[in-house]
């Protein structure tokens, strides 16, 4: 791995959050992981032990792009990484803000999002997945 400074004059966040990451200067592998279960409700409750990471969202197998070998890169190396300054408003879900270098990242994120909605009187119901039984 090429080495080289990286130099920052002023680095401003306002939120950094669920395995998330601020990286100056060099690393040799960044591996990334986040998962998360989501519930949004019309009318406020909370349950004390909710949701399952048992889904298919989170058991599956990641599908990952095709390598593509014919891709061509042009690179110029400047030594060293000078950045005056960076303002994030928020860093959250298993990303990253690195100024430097690295050898191999790994990265993922995977949320279950669920929303119950109070059914209308006059509506019909509709079979919704409750969090009671997931897929």
């Amino acid at each position: 791995m090429f080495k080289r400074y990286s130099i920052v004059n002023k680095l401003d966040g306002i939120t950094l959050s669920f395995s998330s990451l601020y990286q100056l200067g060099d690393s040799e592998n960044i591996n990334a992981l986040s998962f998360a279960y989501a519930v949004q409700r019309e009318k406020e409750f909370f349950l004390t032990s909710e949701g399952s990471f048992d889904s298919s969202v989170f058991q599956g197998p990641l599908k990952k792009p095709p390598y593509d070998p014919t891709v061509r890169v042009n690179r110029l190396n400047l030594c060293p990484i000078k950045v005056d300054q960076v303002f994030i408003k928020a860093t959250a879900f298993s990303s990253i803000i690195h100024i430097g270098n690295t050898s191999s990242v790994a990265m993922e994120a995977r949320v279950k999002h669920i929303r119950q909605l109070e059914s209308k009187k006059h509506e019909e119901v509709e079979n919704f997945e409750t969090i009671d039984q997931p897929d």
